[in-house]
């Protein structure tokens, strides 16, 4: 296609689009300023496209549209588009250094990806994917940023040159104390000698080329931790009555905007290690006001003394509500001299769960109108298996208070979304985003224009796969059958955190007394609470309506059992009528698939069997008791053909927040001891 401008040149996100555009005809580029940021306007006559574009990342997306719609041999129409989400993004937690760890760090995908992530090909190839899927925010996660990212002009030995990995174990504490101790530095190997002046130049690299795909970079920060700082002289510790500490941070702030002019902002965290300072015994103390004093002022104070000095600057500071309350945060941070806004777990840690979550109710009574909200979107639900309902995100997206939102970032805490080691004999090692390409595609794409029909996925996986219509149908159905699953799953088995519940492994972390993995058995499932806020009802819930005979206003867990087993039924029947390919990756989609549903099938007979056994342990009814057991009884069959196919697949990983390595071939005994603890009387 040829491509005409109307009086400005080509810049790089441009070309970037372009690069990809194929077709005949005439492109003609134009710039209009009434156009809103990121939006573009199309007309089409004949063959000939006339594209105007607010800016330059709206002329980028209008192109990657046209050639998108050009691959999948769409008829190309006018259309308008404006940005449903302004703010679309990722969050990566990012494993920079041993030395410099951040939450997801104890764990396989991590140690793995450490090398990767000073790897410049591997961000181009990362950003090349965030832009072609319309994503502009990359936050990076880091509970010690600062020595592997800066030189601070006050602290000059507290930085760490070259790129170190541990040979030892992690088991590091909930809270991330411990994630790299001294048995972990006594073992430290090198696999990169860099300097830190060189790992700075490294990283104006990477957000110069984020900012040639129109992508922002931010990073983020729980506190207080100071890895990394272990050999410097100073005397830092990560105690907030620490002066040293406390300048330490306030300088890293300052030194971290001045060395990346690029760098869009930081996000903050009070109260994951920050000792409590005061004897308030009233209910404001869980909320650590000290801990917010301590943000304002040390990245508070930094920022402001460095907008001070640069007035000009473009910066935003986003201060999370995780152990903090929002009147403490506005009070701290009132008249702040850049855009000053707060960010909310949306659906704690599982995404995957209602599309409707109601968590943020609350708090959005109690801020104020004008004060804009990131949501952090929390995918702790699927690190194996791909996933892939363009139905479920979009129901999701339109469910968010948009009105007073600045976007949000989608991440795990549990993983790394660097290369994908889990996979067994793919020596190549994708990009997980390549990998999960399907889920990254649905989430960008709808995030950015949200009135995109269910035609347009089926047709991408039809070029992706090389289907025809009717097969792309029948695995667009199967796919989003089998996603469906741990959705309405997460509805009725609910734990707000990561480390309390891991449904693909059908287990959760125990601190004490057992500080380890635990298989979620029986009893686990016969008390948990349903989703909060929401019109799902808990299994005990439903056994107390049966028992006393009184209706359930909300919706049964029977009902939903049933929906996960039509899904596994529909999606299996689906799977079924697919043809034989010689494509690799379409056939390891279709295993997950498989695998999906078997699991699907697993815990729609333990939620039944949980019933059951939940009314027997009401009121005696012994046939409830037996029908129980045979239910855990062709539940543990199904589980150990799930375990297999995953076993098969993917190798075990040690997952952070689970403190330990994850197996679920270890658990297929426990499924059988299942049917023991519903006969115990």
């Amino acid at each position: 296609m040829e491509v005409k401008t109307v009086q400005f040149q080509i810049t790089p996100p441009m070309a970037f689009a372009l690069d990809k555009l194929a077709g005949e005809g005439i492109l003609t580029l134009e710039y209009d300023n009434t156009l809103e940021a990121q939006s573009y306007q199309r007309s089409c006559a004949g063959k000939d496209i006339t594209l105007k574009a607010g800016d330059e990342a709206g002329m980028m997306y209008g192109i990657l549209d046209i050639a998108d719609a050009v691959r999948r041999n769409e008829e190309i129409s006018d259309a308008c588009v404006t940005p449903y989400m302004p703010n679309r993004g990722i969050k990566f937690n990012i494993p920079l250094d041993s030395r410099t760890p951040s939450y997801s760090d104890a764990s396989t995908s991590a140690s793995k990806n450490i090398l990767n992530m000073w790897d410049m090909s591997f961000w181009e190839e990362f950003l090349d994917r965030m832009a072609e899927n319309k994503y502009n925010v990359l936050s990076l996660w880091s509970l010690s940023p600062f020595p592997s990212l800066v030189k601070i002009p006050e602290y000059p030995e507290a930085c760490v040159d070259d790129v170190k990995i541990t040979t030892r174990p992690f088991h590091a504490e909930l809270s991330g104390v411990g994630i790299y101790g001294e048995d972990h530095r006594r073992s430290l190997y090198t696999v990169k000698k860099i300097t830190i002046e060189e790992k700075i130049s490294f990283w104006q690299k990477v957000m110069e080329y984020a900012k040639d795909r129109c992508i922002k970079i931010y990073v983020f920060t729980w506190n207080l931790f100071v890895y990394g700082t272990e050999d410097s002289p100073y005397g830092i510790t990560d105690k907030l009555d620490n002066p040293v500490a406390r300048d330490y941070v306030y300088c890293g702030v300052k030194a971290l905007m001045d060395t990346y002019p690029l760098l869009a902002g930081i996000g903050v965290t009070a109260g994951e290690n920050m000792d409590f300072i005061g004897s308030s015994t009233d209910a404001d103390s869980i909320y650590f006001q000290s801990d917010i004093e301590f943000i304002a002022d040390t990245y508070g104070r930094g920022i402001r003394d460095y907008l001070a000095d640069h007035p000009d600057r473009p910066f935003q500071l986003i201060h999370r509500m995780q152990m903090a309350k929002y009147d403490h945060i506005m009070n701290q941070f009132k008249d702040f001299p850049c855009d000053f806004e707060i960010s909310f777990k949306y659906s704690q840690a599982h995404m995957y769960s209602s599309a409707k979550p109601n968590f943020i109710q609350g708090f959005l009574k109690e801020k104020s109108p004008d004060v804009k909200v990131w949501l952090t979107v929390r995918n702790d639900d699927y690190y194996m298996t791909r996933w892939g309902n363009p139905a479920f995100a979009k129901e999701y997206l339109a469910n968010m208070p948009k009105e007073c939102m600045s976007g949000f970032y989608m991440g795990p805490d549990g993983f790394t979304w660097g290369r994908d080691y889990m996979t067994k004999g793919d020596n190549e090692h994708p990009l997980v985003i390549d990998k999960m390409w399907y889920m990254f595609r649905i989430w960008g794409q709808l995030s950015y224009n949200i009135g995109l029909e269910e035609e347009c996925f089926r047709n991408e996986l039809a070029v992706r796969f090389h289907l025809d219509r009717e097969q792309s149908q029948i695995l667009y159905s199967a796919w989003k059958e089998a996603s469906q699953i741990i959705p309405d799953l997460n509805c009725m088995h609910w734990h707000d955190f990561d480390f309390q519940w891991y449904p693909e492994g059908c287990c959760m972390y125990e601190k004490a007394p057992m500080d380890k993995i635990c298989f979620a058995d029986i009893h686990e499932f016969m008390k948990c609470p349903a989703m909060p806020y929401s019109e799902y009802a808990s299994v005990s819930e439903y056994a107390d309506s049966v028992v006393n005979g009184t209706g359930l206003e909300k919706i049964s867990p029977a009902v939903m059992a049933e929906s996960m087993e039509n899904h596994a039924n529909k999606a299996m029947q689906k799977l079924n009528e697919l043809k034989a390919s010689g494509d690799q990756e379409l056939e390891r989609t279709k295993y997950d698939i498989r695998a999906m549903s078997l699991l699907g099938t697993y815990y729609a007979d333990k939620e039944k069997a949980a019933m059951c056994l939940a009314i027997y342990k009401k009121n005696g009814d012994k046939q409830k008791q037996k029908e129980a057991a045979e239910l855990l009884k062709q539940a543990a069959g199904v589980w150990k053909r799930y375990s297999a196919m995953i076993g098969a697949m993917y190798e075990p990983q040690v997952l952070t927040r689970l403190c330990g390595k994850v197996n679920v071939q270890d658990f297929d005994e426990l499924t059988e001891l299942d049917v023991l603890l519903a006969l115990e009387d």
